[in-house]
C-alpha cells in the first residue's frame, strides 16, 4: 500500500468513527437531538441537491428531492415522538442499512463476480448484494429477535436500491460525489442514499408489527 492510500485509507477511517458516532449519539440522546440530526441531514441533502450540475432534460425536477428527506428522514423523526422516547428501533435501523453495507463490500471484494448493474455502479455485484442483505438480516435478528430476521433482509435489499437510485443520478451528472463535506466519505447524500426507501417502509412495518 502507497502512503497515499495509507492517507486515504486513515482518513476514510477515522471520517467513518466520527460520523457513526455523531449519528448513533444523536439518535441516542433524545427525541430533540434525534428530530435535529435528520432536519439537518435533509437540509444538506437539499443543499448538494441543488448544488448539482443540471442532468439531461429528461430527468425530473429538482424540488422532487422532498421525496428523499420528507418521508424518509421525517419518519425518523416521528419515530421518535413515541413517550417515553425509545431510541433502539432506530438505531436498529442505523446497523441494518450499515451491516448491508459492511457486508456488501466485504464479500463483493473477493467473491464477486456477477455485476448486479454495471451501467449504473460497476463496483456492485449479485454476491455483495447478497452478503449485505444477510449482514443486515443478521443485524435485525440479534438487534430485535428471531421473527424480525426477514425485515433486516428487506432493509439490506432497499439500501441497494437506494444506493443504485444515488448512483444513477450521480452518473446522469457526471459526478463522483454528491458533495465533498466528509473525507474519504463523500457528501451527506453519498452517505445516506440507503435511506431512501428503505427509512419510510421500515417505519410504516414498525407502525403495523411491532408490538
Amino acid at each position: 500500500m502507497t502512503a497515499v492510500h495509507r492517507n486515504e485509507t486513515v482518513t476514510r477511517a477515522l471520517t467513518g468513527v466520527v460520523f457513526v458516532t455523531v449519528v448513533m449519539g444523536a439518535v441516542a440522546w433524545s427525541a430533540w437531538s434525534n428530530a435535529l440530526l435528520w432536519a439537518v441531514v435533509a437540509f444538506l441533502a437539499w443543499a448538494e441537491w441543488f448544488k448539482a450540475p443540471e442532468g439531461p432534460p429528461t430527468s425530473w425536477p429538482k424540488p422532487l428531492l422532498f421525496l428523499f428527506p420528507v418521508p424518509a428522514l421525517a419518519a425518523l423523526v416521528w419515530m421518535g415522538e413515541a413517550e417515553p422516547y425509545d431510541p433502539w428501533p432506530i438505531l436498529s435501523f442505523l446497523w441494518m442499512i450499515w451491516a448491508n453495507d459492511t457486508g456488501a463490500y466485504v464479500v463483493g471484494k473477493p467473491f464477486g463476480k456477477r455485476r448486479l448493474w454495471p451501467a449504473v455502479s460497476p463496483g456492485k455485484s449479485w454476491e455483495g448484494t447478497l452478503g449485505g442483505v444477510a449482514a443486515a438480516a443478521g443485524v435485525a435478528w440479534a438487534a430485535l429477535g428471531l421473527e424480525w430476521l426477514w425485515l433486516g433482509g428487506l432493509m439490506g435489499a432497499l439500501s441497494t436500491a437506494g444506493d443504485l437510485t444515488q448512483s444513477a443520478w450521480k452518473r446522469r451528472r457526471h459526478m463522483k460525489d454528491s458533495g465533498n463535506l466528509l473525507p474519504g466519505h463523500g457528501g451527506i447524500m453519498d452517505r445516506f442514499d440507503g435511506f431512501f426507501y428503505a427509512a419510510p417502509v421500515y417505519v410504516v412495518i414498525w407502525c403495523i408489527f411491532a408490538p
